[in-house]
């Protein structure tokens, strides 16, 4: 009895330990099959959106600010206030509905100069419950998920360090 109980507690343990692993490779292969087929729904599933409007907010003040330095204190304000109603439109499920939507109308070669494709990122792994989808030439950007309950979810994304503005 107890070799059973030892041997359903290693096996328990194992498979703990292959499903935090091979978790984050099924939650993008399920992101990357919901973006292909347009399932807005799916992909909203595996997005904190509090978090990642917390974190983009700051991130694209920083640079506005950057592009406005020399255009004042006025400026300075107008361009937080400006970052932050962007970010809250945009960064939503409805914002990714606009963006889908918008899709198809873009040039083909704009979207590859400055998109990203799956096959240009490189997955890797921080800890246990934190992962990151970077650029495999280097060149800045990079997806950060995090291990919430049970499921991974977007929760940060690192822009570029090119100023905006």
């Amino acid at each position: 009895m107890k070799r059973w109980l030892i041997a359903l507690v290693l096996l328990i343990a194992a498979a703990g330990a292959g499903w935090l692993w091979w978790s984050p490779q099924l939650t993008l292969s399920e992101m990357k099959q919901a973006a292909e087929v347009r399932d807005l729904d799916a992909l909203a599933d595996h997005v904190d959106f509090a978090a990642l409007r917390t974190s983009m907010k700051a991130q694209v003040r920083e640079r506005m600010a950057a592009g406005m330095h020399d255009r004042g204190a006025i400026g300075a304000l107008v361009a937080s206030g400006l970052a932050d109603s962007v970010v809250d439109a945009a960064v939503t499920p409805e914002g990714m509905r606009l963006v889908f939507a918008a899709a198809p109308l873009a040039d083909e070669t704009r979207r590859g100069a400055i998109g990203l494709k799956a096959q240009d990122m490189r997955y890797v792994r921080d800890s246990w419950d934190r992962f990151r989808l970077v650029r495999g030439d280097g060149r800045g950007g990079e997806l950060v998920f995090r291990l919430k309950g049970l499921s991974w979810m977007l929760t940060d994304v690192h822009l570029p360090p090119e100023p905006i503005g």
